[in-house]
């Protein structure tokens, strides 16, 4: 009997429930599919393709270890596993549930149809704390923490070998026609344990106290985000070892760093539920009331010139431009560059949230759009976060380290004026090379005039909807996918509509 194990976003063998219980039924072999229609979606660029290369070459020195070296095979998913069904008389095919974008929902359902077709069992397991058909979130937290709190799986410590075959990811790599650059400076796809250890033994310190901080955050936060994407690290095993470190850790301070670490991993599944229980968030307002607050007011020349770092605002272009080079950005960071974009630039949230999910290295579809839309404001359940970029900047690049760093026309600009270059006169301008229009822009909106712009769209908006359906509205929201301990004492009495989305 030989059972085909399909990796996807988890690339590992510890703690991997499908390689388990496919290598108890006999020889298993290890598959990853390069789909090149998946490297055309507009949410995907090749950066992402920069970490996933390395990391299925470390996978596959971990299974030839085991003794099963992977196969890696590029081609449609249906193809690809017709052909080795047929050629290796699989028995059943394992695998991770994943929740993804639109394209691998629907690439799933058409496996799904193919192995029924073929009468091979397709046996799905649980990564993370996620459910399928969940009627509601009232029960959730409970079921979360149970499966969070349950054994990992036991290690496989051998695969009989039954084939090989050479392949070269240069020769396998997937194309796309226009994409954004590579980064240039991108942290190790092969350090993930590496990463985790040196976060419980030192980083933790100071995660709590630097989490916000643009300069100090690249070093104290985990770092683990594209690790976690990418399925190389349990996030059930990395929970329960912070867990036990923090139980042991004697320094308060550590202590502290720790906890806030746990608390925020607890919300890694909580988002992706949000996705796995409706898809649509990818594509359409949380609360349908929004629909059609931007969409008719899109500026092409404001979204260029944010998705470039060419604001006027130096926080925001710093943050932007590291992302372009880094594929990586601290939270609030991440939250700022959404939220000015949808409120000073009034932009909607998708065009946004597919240029971001480009950038990010470590995009993750189920975290990435429920949180866009949290910054957008269109969840109808979270507040309007109208960051002020000058504000924050001064907050918390207080020094200018980070702006500094990313760009290199303010660098002799002094602190007084960083902040806010378009006030200088022009002979300071001068004498600290930093010309307006020449070397930086000036910002592309008024700040306090766009920001109440923002708000009286907003409220006129409300106030020409309907007050008892717009509540109810916001109701079934929090129903579906608030966060809570305890049952809603009144469930919504209006269904969600899909609005002609079949899914």
């Amino acid at each position: 009997m030989t059972a085909l194990v399909w990796f996807k976003r988890d690339l590992r063998t510890d703690d991997h429930m499908p390689l388990l219980q496919a290598a108890k039924t006999g020889a298993v072999l290890p598959l990853y599919i390069i789909e090149p229609d998946y490297w055309q979606q507009s949410d995907v660029s090749l950066r992402h393709w920069q970490f996933v290369g390395p990391a299925l070459e470390q996978l596959n020195q971990q299974l030839t270890a085991l003794g099963q070296p992977l196969l890696v095979i590029k081609g449609p998913a249906t193809a690809v596993l017709r052909q080795l069904c047929r050629q290796f008389s699989i028995s059943a095919v394992y695998s991770h549930e994943e929740t993804g974008n639109l394209w691998t929902y629907q690439r799933d359902l058409a496996v799904k149809r193919l192995l029924h077709e073929l009468n091979i069992p397709w046996q799905q397991y649980r990564q993370f704390a996620i459910f399928r058909k969940l009627a509601d979130r009232d029960n959730w937290f409970n079921l979360a923490d149970n499966w969070l709190k349950s054994a990992p799986a036991p290690p496989v410590t051998r695969l009989p070998f039954i084939a090989a075959a050479r392949w070269q990811l240069s020769e396998l790599a997937p194309q796309r026609k226009t994409d954004l650059p590579l980064c240039t400076t991108m942290q190790s796809p092969c350090e993930a344990e590496q990463t985790f250890d040196s976060f419980l033994q030192v980083r933790c310190t100071d995660y709590r106290r630097h989490i916000s901080l643009p300069a100090k955050a690249v070093h104290s936060c985990s770092r683990l985000s594209p690790y976690i994407s990418y399925g190389q690290l349990s996030l059930r095993r990395l929970q329960q070892q912070t867990f036990l470190a923090q139980k042991q850790s004697t320094p308060a301070y550590k202590q502290q760093g720790l906890q806030a670490f746990f608390s925020r991993l607890r919300w890694h599944c909580h988002f992706m539920q949000k996705l796995e229980d409706e898809p649509a968030v990818e594509f359409f307002n949380m609360h349908r009331g929004f629909d059609g607050l931007r969409e008719y007011d899109f500026n092409p020349a404001l979204f260029q010139a944010w998705q470039r770092g060419h604001t006027g605002y130096p926080l925001i272009d710093a943050a932007m431009r590291s992302l372009l080079a880094t594929g990586w950005l601290h939270f609030r960071a991440r939250a700022m560059l959404v939220a000015f974009a949808s409120y000073h630039l009034w932009l909607h949230w998708r065009p946004l949230a597919l240029h971001l999910a480009q950038c990010f290295v470590d995009y993750e579809p189920g975290i990435h759009y429920p949180q866009i839309q949290m910054q957008a404001g269109t969840t109808g359940i979270n507040p309007n976060r109208m960051y002020n970029p000058v504000k924050q900047s001064q907050q918390k690049d207080a020094d200018g380290r980070f702006i500094r760093q990313w760009l290199p026309e303010l660098r002799q600009v002094p602190d007084s004026w960083l902040h806010t270059p378009w006030l200088m006169p022009a002979a300071l301008q001068q004498r600290y090379g930093c010309i307006l229009e020449r070397d930086y822009p000036a910002p592309i909106v008024d700040l306090q005039q766009a920001q109440q712009q923002a708000r009286a769209k907003l409220s006129l908006w409300l106030k020409q909807h309907d007050k008892l359906h717009w509540q109810l509205q916001k109701q079934a929201v929090f129903v579906r996918h608030a966060s809570r301990k305890r049952p809603v004492a009144a469930k919504a009495v209006v269904h969600r509509d899909q609005l002609s989305f079949n899914w």
